[in-house]
């Protein structure tokens, strides 16, 4: 895993897992942004040691950008998402069944979801004629961590 600071945003790269080093990366009190668009993967030891380094730091985490991994974490462990942190944008990832095309799209707070209400939304159509995109993961599961924001 490796952590670059730009623009006042922390860009993790890599996979979190219990052999990652979450060192302090001269990260500031108070709310911390994280843009994990380039997380490949993170497993359930990977989510303990973040949340406890989460802890550690006293830091209010604002997450961008939550590919597919993240967001399956999210609705796993509670924790992941205590009181004091935010998600501004998650990917939906999507596919046509007719062309084959894949696709990553962004949803973000308070354009495409509200904390708090189930989320309900339609996919852009595929620039192909007669193709249509589809979400590629199951609704009810995927999305149940937005629900339970505030």
């Amino acid at each position: 895993m490796d952590v670059q600071l730009k623009d006042g945003i922390y860009f993790v790269t890599g996979d979190i897992t219990e052999s990652c080093n979450l060192g302090d990366f001269g990260l500031p009190s108070g709310q911390v942004k994280f843009d994990l668009s380039n997380v490949r993967t993170i497993n359930s030891c990977g989510v303990r040691e973040w949340i406890v380094w989460i802890g550690k730091l006293k830091i209010n985490p604002i997450y961008y950008n939550c590919p597919q991994s993240v967001v399956m974490q999210f609705n796993m462990v509670k924790e992941f998402l205590s009181n004091n942190a935010r998600v501004e944008s998650f990917q939906i990832p999507a596919y046509c069944e007719n062309c084959g095309e894949q696709k990553i799209f962004v949803m973000k707070l308070g354009k495409e979801y509200t904390l708090g209400k189930k989320l309900e939304y339609d996919l852009p159509k595929c620039e192909k004629e007669g193709c249509s995109i589809e979400s590629d993961v199951d609704f009810e599961s995927y999305f149940y961590f937005i629900e339970n924001l505030k």
